[in-house]
Order: structure tokens, then sequence, then C-alpha cells
């Protein structure tokens, strides 16, 4: 081995070892705020190829799509049964929960953190660290739309509030698993 090559050599094992103990320390040492402090993590998403916004906060995973484990049920949003770490969950479409019919080609899955219920969406365009700043409170909401529009990337982007979407579905599951069916009987 050259020389030059040599000390090329150590000062890229160097710089490999101070980003190591860089990136283990950055753990170490508390988190500076810089007034981001209460920003929100976002994850932007695509409805019938509308602009919407899922929390990373409500959300445990995103998967790409492949094809569901069909499941017999009388709900139009189901769109089967998904593995996910071992445990089996329900895959809704999120266009169809939202009331905007079962969008056609969904290509990501979303994992809630709430409820071991997943979400299909068609598309994601991008991740997001927003401050105050990029956060607008509308007066009026759509069904199942939260009440906040953020400002990602130069785009307007609803908020879709998945923890009250995920009550008012089990809610309806359990108003249909109450009724009782008529019983028949022959003489």
């Amino acid at each position: 081995m050259s020389p030059t090559s040599q000390s090329t050599t150590d000062a890229l094992l160097a710089q490999l070892q101070a980003w190591r103990e860089s990136f283990d320390q950055s753990f170490a040492d508390p988190r500076i705020l810089d007034g981001w402090g209460d920003a929100w993590n976002v994850l932007g998403i695509r409805i019938a190829g509308e602009p919407f916004a899922l929390s990373l906060d409500e959300l445990a995973g995103l998967l790409p799509a492949q094809t569901p484990a069909p499941y017999p049920a009388d709900v139009p949003a189901l769109l089967g049964l998904i593995g996910h770490r071992g445990q089996a969950l329900p895959l809704y479409d999120l266009r169809a929960l939202l009331g905007g019919g079962v969008g056609s080609r969904a290509r990501w899955w979303a994992i809630l953190r709430s409820a071991p219920v997943a979400v299909a969406v068609e598309s994601f365009d991008g991740q997001w660290r927003l401050p105050p700043q990029d956060r607008l409170q509308q007066a009026d909401t759509r069904d199942g739309v939260g009440n906040w529009t953020l400002r990602c990337n130069g785009e307007l982007r609803p908020l879709i509030a998945l923890g009250p979407l995920v009550e008012r579905l089990t809610a309806s599951l359990a108003a249909q698993k109450s009724v009782e069916p008529v019983a028949t009987t022959t003489a």
C-alpha cells in the first residue's frame, strides 16, 4: 500500500470513528428544541389524488401494499386481513372510511398505533417536521378529517384525525354486532 493510500484510509477511518461517536453522543445529550418543541411530524398521503396528512404520532408503521387475505364481512371499507409483527390486522380503505367510496389502487398500508388496525392509502408524498406557523386551524371540518390544515412543502393538506376515525369505526362495528338476527321457527 502506498503512503498516499494509507493516509487516505487512515483519514476515512478517523472520519468514520468521529461520526460513530457523534451519533452515539446525540442519544446521550439532552434534546435542544430551538423553538421547535411543539413541532408536528406528519406523513403526506394522497386519497383520490388529493393531498392529506397523517400524524406520525398516530402511526406504528408504513408498509408497501400487498394482496390482503380476504375476509368475508358486510363492511364495504374492509379490504381484508394483513399480517404485521405476528398479528392479524383488519385492513380498511381510508378513502371509504372518510366517505369517498372504495379506492382503486392502494399502494401503502399505514399501521395505526392506537388500535390493531391498518388503513390503505393510494400514495405517500413525504414526511415533514412542521413548526407551529405551518399549522392552520379550520372552523369547519369534513367528516373524519380533523380541524387542522397543514402547510407541507408549500402545499396545504388537511390533517386526518385517526383517533376519532377509529372510535367511529369501533362504534359502527359494535352497533352491527348488537343487532340480533331474527329467529325463524318452522311449525
